[in-house]
């Protein structure tokens, strides 16, 4: 079955673009002094990930006096998540932009990571990326992408209702889970994994449905999470990355001097991307704490036994990961020791 077969509605939305005068896909003719595109995201422009892409696009319009002129659409207005990488390989956007993990069934190492204990800080989160990159390059170039940059939105930790020293304190605890991932992590702490949606965790924790959760600080202020737990565990368990990538196609149409314009503004997103993340972290954490709320950087036997779940989750991930991902684990864990 063909792409497009398969996909449905990139048709549809194509040709309503096309009517709408986006020029969706259309080939630049030779000579032109603009390049006109269009970059498909799936979150809300008010999400700071959102905010750096609108920069960067801003940024290449200013820099190439307009001749780079790309319009972000935000909020899954032209695709939905799971449709932007298709959307962007077939050519119907030039550029989009994915959380990496989603991409597990096609290869492993766009899990890596979403591995919780992996890695404990932001410095180690760039070591991973840092090896981790050159091969993510080369299956995006597989299918005719270029990636750009990616960038971690802000690092998970553990909120509870309790006091936790080890993991006997929380045996049995209902805990919030939303993926196999997140929910063999619940399993591994001796937690009891429940399915409950982010929007209803306030109400979930004053029915006692969850006693706790894994998620970001800048989450646990959105939702106030003072009001119903008493401790954050600031263990930087995994920080997911978001990567922007370009069809390569659109890539080669931009002359010499405007690829390497290109390339320099997304690094420069990428580092500004990165540094906000853990600005945003930072400034969550002193207002969880200004809230009332106990700030605890697990050790002693609680970091031992996360240490081990990570084994455990890191060991049961390499048992299905190709030679070329698990070598790419084990460069991380190489140079991490030196």
């Amino acid at each position: 079955m063909g792409t497009l077969a398969r996909f449905p509605r990139l048709i549809a939305v194509a040709a309503v673009a096309a009517v709408a005068g986006l020029g969706l896909g259309a080939a630049i003719p030779a000579g032109a002094q603009t390049f006109t595109w269009n970059f498909a995201n799936a979150y809300s422009p008010g999400e700071f990930l959102s905010e750096e892409m609108q920069g960067f696009a801003d940024r290449l319009r200013e820099r190439s006096d307009g001749t780079i002129d790309i319009e972000v659409h935000h909020a899954g207005s032209l695709f939905p998540n799971t449709e932007i990488l298709q959307a962007t390989r077939s050519g119907f956007v030039e550029l989009g932009t994915q959380l990496m993990t989603n991409l597990g069934r096609e290869n492993a190492l766009w899990e890596v990571d979403g591995i919780p204990f992996l890695v404990n800080s932001y410095d180690e989160a760039k070591l991973l990326w840092e090896v981790s990159r050159p091969r993510l390059e080369e299956l995006l170039a597989a299918d005719g992408l270029r990636l750009l940059y990616a960038a971690p939105w802000p690092s998970q930790g553990f909120f509870f209702d309790r006091e936790v020293n080890t993991l006997a304190d929380i045996e049995g605890l209902p805990k919030r889970a939303y993926n196999p991932s997140t929910t063999r992590l619940a399993e591994l702490m001796g937690t009891t994994p429940t399915t409950v949606q982010i929007t209803e965790m306030p109400q979930a924790f004053a029915t006692g449905l969850i006693r706790g959760l894994n998620t970001s600080p800048t989450t646990g202020v959105l939702y106030t999470a003072w009001e119903y737990t008493s401790h954050f565990y600031n263990a930087n368990a995994w920080l997911p990355k978001q990567m922007i990538f370009i069809r390569e196609e659109a890539f080669q149409s931009l002359p010499a001097e405007l690829q390497d314009l290109l390339l320099e503004e997304a690094a420069i997103a990428e580092e500004r991307t990165w540094d906000r993340s853990e600005e945003l972290v930072s400034s969550a954490v002193a207002t969880l704490e200004e809230n009332g709320m106990t700030i605890v950087v697990p050790s002693g036997q609680l970091a031992e036994e996360f240490a081990a779940i990570g084994e455990t989750m890191l060991a049961e991930w390499q048992a299905n990961a190709d030679a070329e991902a698990a070598e790419v684990v084990a460069e991380f864990q190489r140079r991490q020791a030196e």
